[in-house]
């Protein structure tokens, strides 16, 4: 731990704040969490392997029931198999019990801030920032996943990076007429993409990862097909649910880095991003969660190391982002060289 009584502010209440912020509390940081407008990416499916979502169930003190225990299904050969290596997980649903767990006993207290917009939050971490009395044990991280303190906060030399092969979330969300109790699914299309849903109850999520955005009927040809290879109570409910007009999307690069400068000899509280506010992944790497995870472990382990700095800490964790952008900005590489084939092709 930092020397000195540490405090901390957290920016953004996604996943990535969310995890921190338990992290934090758990090591006796007390923690003032803003909250804004919610992330429209948090209403798609993502896949996660096991591993990555039992690490965060370590890192908040409690196993995830609910994202990873349900059943996990893999479109394989026309038919159902059980995916045991990386189940979907639905954003709303995790963020959801992360927010629950901000109240559990045996930590410091996360006092949580209501922010209403995104241009609020970011004002009132700048201010806590530009407080003069704030010193090195003192630690703002940027959970906004727009990088927006980062942006902003004294003007730091800064390079927004980002690679080729870029990758679209297309997702729609329905009610489901007659509900199904919790289920998820997931099939790569010879196509190359990959198509993910969600069931809990009569709530129904679906997201389709590609290079493109994916039409109503891309969409609706996959959920035929899914209708007629699925048992006949999982059937009814897919052919009960309407999913209309309204697609929500999101475009990515591979990967988008924000490198900030040297900001070792910054005075004041140490400006920490982490999520997708230091590197942003695209739905094709298939690695969002686990990065986080990883620097979510190595907060903790700071927070138990006897002399440890925030500073030091930012500059571990921008090498790491970095090492990570450099294979990403391989794999975009290599996808943009192959596109012009494939389209003379």
């Amino acid at each position: 731990m930092p020397q000195g009584r540490s405090t901390a502010l957290v920016a953004g209440d996604g996943p990535a704040g969310l995890i921190a912020s338990l992290v934090l509390a758990r090591a006796g940081v007390p923690v003032t969490l803003l909250t804004g407008a919610a992330s429209p990416q948090h209403n798609h499916v993502h896949t996660i392997t096991a591993d990555t979502l039992r690490a965060i169930g370590l890192l908040v003190g409690t196993p995830l029931t609910g994202c990873g225990d349900h059943p996990a299904w893999q479109v394989t050969g026309h038919q159902l198999v059980r995916a045991v290596d990386r189940p979907v997980l639905d954003a709303k649903r995790l963020t959801a019990q992360l927010r629950g767990l901000l109240a559990g006993p045996g930590h410091a207290p996360i006092t949580v801030l209501a922010c209403g917009t995104a241009k609020a939050l970011a004002d009132k971490a700048l201010d806590w920032l530009a407080d003069a009395n704030r010193t090195s044990a003192d630690l703002c991280i940027d959970a906004t996943g727009g990088s927006r303190l980062i942006l902003k906060a004294r003007e730091p030399r800064l390079d927004l990076l980002e690679t080729g092969g870029h990758s679209v979330y297309s997702s729609w969300q329905g009610t489901a007429a007659i509900a199904h109790p919790q289920v998820t699914l997931c099939e790569t299309l010879a196509s190359g993409s990959t198509a993910l849903m969600a069931i809990d109850g009569h709530r129904v999520t679906m997201t389709r990862q590609s290079d493109h955005l994916v039409s109503q009927d891309e969409r609706d040809t996959w959920l035929s097909a899914l209708a007629a290879i699925a048992p006949a109570e999982l059937k009814t409910t897919l052919l009960s649910t309407p999913f209309g007009n309204h697609r929500l999307a999101h475009r990515a690069p591979m990967a988008r880095r924000a490198a900030i400068e040297d900001m070792r000899h910054q005075t004041g509280a140490v400006l920490l991003p982490i999520g997708d506010a230091l590197l942003q992944t695209a739905p094709r790497m298939g690695k969002g969660f686990a990065q986080l995870a990883g620097q979510c472990g190595q907060l903790r382990a700071h927070c138990a190391a006897p002399c440890g700095n925030w500073a030091g800490l930012a500059q571990a964790l921008a090498e790491g982002a970095d090492a990570a952008f450099m294979i990403a900005a391989l794999v975009g590489a290599a996808i943009d060289a192959r596109a012009p084939q494939a389209q003379t092709a």
